[in-house]
């Protein structure tokens, strides 16, 4: 739906371009900086992002800013109906799979970015050459586990998919504990496994993007995953259609012993439940074959919308935002680190469970395929459908697959 939606909008704007072309409609150069963040879910954290504001408006005599908080599972939508109807913002948060969506279809100004941010969080915001979003906050998702249960076992904390099962095997076999959080309804679980194996998702060729999801080692990462849950038995049937917060939720009740998750998990995890403090560890994602730990780099990017009438003022309020003290403040209350180096080991937590996260970010994290078409494969379900249909038994990975390759590479070709 979101797909059809975003294709009829560029062919009602540019017929025979595939491109947005600058409209002039954008917001007026009168009146406040319009400005769409994220909802975030917790009144501190609005009460934070609207101080900071008014801090600017202090620090910047004459600029005046209006935010609009967007909850998240609309805002994709919204920006699609903002921008055919030439009512865009400003100035907004996006999440980062949808930058290289929209920058490729022209609705964002190209960024000015500088060195010495995570190089995989510009990596997906670049489109052609081009970079469409300023790195605000990130996040990569490590291995969160029990580790006074792994001790009474004798068991190593796994660092391979090797690793994986016999640590696996060992929980399933002799706790009440499921083993590890598999989860049906999870593409940032599932999709990294790919890279772990040595495989890529997609891949660029002759100037367009062809899926390589048939490849035999995207193929056999995906029958690993789905076998942990239907062979291995490590999670629950009702697996087959946990999300992330279904896992962590799991962790909590003390019924999982292995997940993935990020450090946004773990503070929940810990101020729900103090009483494991202590009982808790983390790690790298473990290995594949290849000896590959990476996982998805998550977060947000600044953008500016094309046709603003207020460019420099957006560009003052991104730099003020962005700020290392303001980013820091900021991301040590969500669980989310900074998008610059040189900026998170000072946002890294004291306690060295979390600087596992700051690792697996900096140096082992990579964003999905940068484009146009990312944000409505994940919209529709794409991937997680075609992974529990193979956690089910219904299909193989192959099957699965080969009919989830011809849809991206039919929507690349479109």
């Amino acid at each position: 739906m979101r797909r059809a939606l975003l294709l009829a909008l560029v062919v009602a704007l540019v017929p025979g371009c595939g491109r947005l072309t600058p409209s002039g409609r954008g917001t007026s150069a009168t009146g406040p900086l319009r400005v769409w963040i994220m909802e975030p879910g917790s009144p501190d954290l609005r009460t934070f992002l609207t101080g900071a504001t008014g801090d600017f408006e202090a620090a910047h005599p004459g600029d005046r800013v209006q935010i609009q908080f967007v909850p998240w599972a609309s805002a994709h939508d919204q920006f699609v109906t903002a921008i055919g109807g030439g009512q865009v913002p400003d100035v907004a948060e996006m999440g980062s799979t949808w930058t290289p969506e929209f920058g490729d279809i022209g609705a964002l100004e190209p960024a000015d970015v500088g060195a010495g941010y995570v190089q995989s969080l510009v990596d997906g915001a670049t489109v052609d050459g081009k970079v469409y979003g300023v790195p605000w906050y990130a996040g990569a998702r490590a291995l969160i586990y029990r580790s006074d249960v792994l001790a009474s076992l004798g068991q190593p904390v796994p660092s391979t998919w090797d690793e994986l099962l016999r640590v696996g095997r060992a929980v399933r076999d002799h706790t009440a504990l499921a083993a590890f959080g598999v989860a049906g309804n999870a593409e940032h679980y599932v999709l990294p496994m790919v890279w772990q194996n040595g495989g890529e998702i997609a891949s660029r060729r002759d100037g367009v993007w062809r899926s390589d999801l048939t490849s035999p080692k995207a193929v056999a990462a995906v029958q690993f995953y789905a076998d942990l849950y239907r062979t291995e038995h490590f999670a629950p049937a009702g697996a087959l259609s946990w999300n992330a917060r279904d896992v962590r939720q799991a962790f909590e009740a003390g019924n999982l012993a292995m997940m993935i998750g990020g450090a946004w998990d773990l503070r929940a995890v810990l101020a729900a439940h103090p009483e494991l403090a202590g009982k808790v560890g983390t790690a790298l994602l473990p290995a594949g074959p290849g000896g590959d730990r990476d996982t998805f780099a998550g977060g947000s990017h600044l953008v500016v919308f094309n046709g603003t009438k207020k460019e420099a003022l957006a560009r003052r309020y991104i730099a003020f935002l962005l700020d290392p003290a303001r980013v820091a403040a900021f991301t040590g209350k969500i669980g989310f680190l900074p998008g610059r180096r040189d900026a998170i080991a000072g946002a890294t937590p004291a306690d060295p469970l979390y600087r596992t996260f700051t690792a697996q970010l900096a140096d082992h994290s990579r964003p999905y395929p940068p484009t146009r078409e990312w944000g409505s494969f994940e919209a529709d379900g794409l991937f997680t459908s075609a992974v529990q249909q193979v956690m089910a038994g219904k299909k193989t990975a192959g099957q699965a697959l080969a009919a989830v390759a011809k849809t991206m590479d039919a929507a690349f070709s479109g």
